[in-house]
């Protein structure tokens, strides 16, 4: 039953994959967790220079999901993937632009 409830939320959590148009991310403020899995998800990502990405899981002990460790090492280099998703840091845009994260 478990197995069920989340690959249906990931199928919707994940839908924007499915649109079948270029997806824009356009961050102007927190991008913490989910809302970083999200952005990660679309085609591409713009990021005001004050904007705050991270994905904050592990600080709460938990596996960084709802696809960020998927999407992430695909975005950037594989040591900012490993440093984000592992230490739950979080960047600026400007730095976030600086790693090819954002536009």
């Amino acid at each position: 039953r478990n197995t069920y409830i989340m690959r249906k939320f990931y199928q919707r959590f994940l839908s924007v994959r499915d649109i079948p148009v270029p997806v824009v991310a356009a961050i102007n403020g927190p991008a913490i967790g989910a809302g970083a899995a999200v952005a990660f998800a679309c085609d591409i990502r713009v990021a005001a220079e004050n904007a705050k990405i991270g994905v904050t899981f592990v600080k709460l002990g938990l596996h960084p999901g709802m696809g960020s460790t998927h999407f992430l090492p695909r975005i950037t280099n594989s040591q900012m993937a490993a440093k984000m998703l592992l230490t739950g840091d979080t960047i600026r845009g400007s730095e976030a632009e600086q790693q090819g994260i954002v536009l």
